[in-house]
């Protein structure tokens, strides 16, 4: 299977872990869908997750999101960064680790969909909350 991300919009208040039980009954909406983003993935792992990879469910934040969202399009534009600023994780069938054209590839997919939540979602109103399976 690999490597997949998700993003899902619910409710205020939701509570993780009925969003873990049904997802499908919780969240109001599904966000997007990363396949073998492992440079996205580590940085959830780094920055929201504590470290731990563990298909939880978790909230982010409007400031983390605006972060990563910055820093994926920054490295979209400035490519000799990408080790810098958005380093691949090493492991077992979460993508390529290497600085190719998948890299590339994959952070333009993670793009649109970084994009689109940027431009419509409404942080005040509802959670934005990632989980990620492999």
């Amino acid at each position: 299977m690999g490597l997949e991300s998700v993003f899902y919009k619910c409710e205020k208040g939701v509570d993780l872990k009925q969003l873990r039980l049904k997802p499908w009954a919780v969240a109001s909406e599904v966000m997007g869908r990363l396949k073998k983003t492992n440079q996205v993935h580590r940085w959830f792992l780094e920055n929201i997750q504590n470290g731990v990879d563990d298909g939880r469910f978790y909230i982010v934040e409007e400031y983390q999101f605006k972060k990563l969202y910055k820093l994926c399009t920054t490295v979209d534009n400035a490519p000799e960064r990408a080790e810098e600023l958005l380093p691949t994780l090493k492991g077992y069938d979460i993508g390529s680790a290497k600085y190719d054209e998948s890299y590339f590839d994959s952070l333009k997919k993670a793009l649109i969909i970084l994009g689109h939540i940027n431009n419509i979602f409404d942080f005040e109103k509802n959670e934005l909350v990632y989980s990620s399976s492999h």
